[in-house]
């Protein structure tokens, strides 16, 4: 939910997207999406073409491994 007087500074409207990103010192950033995502079909799933804001190269070793210690953290490895 977003409050009300945040909604009317930015000048929300239905269907407008949001951006959302972690900022620093544990803020959020909220970005007015401008272009809306291209959708595409692909196997069956919906896949959206959209830029990365950050380098996604070691995303998924990098949650992997997160939970791969977190895990071994809870079984007392």
């Amino acid at each position: 939910m977003i409050p009300a007087a945040l909604h009317e500074q930015l000048q929300l409207v239905p269907g407008m997207t949001l951006v959302v990103q972690k900022g620093g010192q544990g803020n959020v950033l909220l970005q007015v999406q401008t272009e809306p995502a291209v959708l595409v079909e692909k196997d069956g799933l919906l896949i959206a073409r959209v830029t990365a804001l950050s380098d996604l190269s070691n995303i998924t070793r990098t949650v992997r491994d997160q939970r791969i210690f977190d895990l071994l953290q809870r079984v007392g490895l």
